[in-house]
């Protein structure tokens, strides 16, 4: 009975790596917004950005077997990540990622977890608008994460500690539009991302042993929108994630604050480059030759 309550518990944390494993996409890992590195490109740029983030997640657990383990899910955590672009086309890029993140928290009133997460996302990018006003950029790709997660749980029942490995992996999409006004771009975007993987899970405590077991696939949708300050090439982003899937979603949702800085070569440029200076021109002086006067 000890065995099957804590493989339940354990479902309930693998439960929860959804909305924390696909808010890191960008993350997209980019985990954290904007989903793409630069709001437009020209051909032959290459784009960087340097962020950091924050996130919280709540919701409710609920289960009407196990009632000591219900109550409020807080979660809290930040990281950090890196995000590269270069566009090989006029209207095509591609771009890759790498983050990593720490989050800890309450889970239920008898639970506590730790998690840790490093996330590569690789997107291809298509650029069909791009003016002095509007640029839209849609976009497509893989995410790979890997996840470990602690989490402890203690009831009048049970005093049990469960280590769980995740590696998730799955396609993703979206769409985002620039909206430039003077010194300021507003950037609203919506993604969409589906995650699978396996799961090994290994408890410690009054029950010891080691499982696997698959995570199917839950569908998230993004939704956000960033603001860019361009003469400083700074962006600050807020996103609201709803995690659906064919069950209950338990009304889990993850709320993310970003600030990132942007670094970008111009086609045709090499960071470093200086203007060389032409070398003097000086006046060339010529011997005088007199006419020759041979009559």
């Amino acid at each position: 009975m000890k065995r099957a309550r804590m493989i339940f518990y354990a479902g309930i944390a693998c439960f929860l790596l959804h909305p924390l494993t696909l808010h890191a996409l960008q993350t997209n890992f980019q985990f954290s917004p904007p989903p793409i590195p630069w709001y437009e490109f020209n051909e032959g740029d290459k784009d960087a950005r340097l962020g950091g983030t924050a996130i919280y997640l709540k919701g409710d657990l609920k289960n009407p077997d196990e009632p000591e383990m219900n109550g409020s899910v807080d979660v809290y955590g930040g990281g950090g990540s890196w995000f590269g672009r270069y566009a090989f086309r006029k209207h095509f890029a591609i771009d890759i990622g790498a983050s990593g993140f720490y989050a800890a928290g309450k889970v239920g009133s008898s639970a506590d977890m730790t998690l840790g997460m490093l996330s590569i996302p690789v997107d291809i990018e298509f650029q069909p608008i791009k003016n002095d006003r509007f640029a839209l950029i849609l976009f497509g790709g893989f995410s790979f994460s890997k996840i470990w997660l602690g989490i402890d749980i203690k009831t009048s029942t049970i005093d049990q500690s469960a280590d769980i490995t995740s590696t998730m992996k799955g396609p993703q999409g979206g769409v985002q539009l620039a909206i430039k006004q003077s010194d300021f771009v507003f950037t609203p975007f919506f993604m969409f991302a589906s995650l699978a993987g396996d799961t090994t899970i290994k408890l410690s405590g009054d029950t010891t042993g080691t499982y696997s077991v698959s995570v199917v696939a839950a569908t998230a949708y993004y939704y956000g929108i960033d603001i860019v300050y361009v003469p400083w090439d700074i962006t600050l982003s807020s996103l609201i994630q709803q995690v659906s899937s064919s069950g209950d979603n338990q009304g889990y949702k993850t709320y993310v604050f970003t600030v990132s800085y942007h670094f970008s070569t111009p086609a045709g440029e090499k960071k470093g480059d200086e203007k060389k200076a032409e070398p003097e021109k000086k006046a060339e002086m010529k011997p005088y030759t007199p006419p020759d006067d041979t009559e």
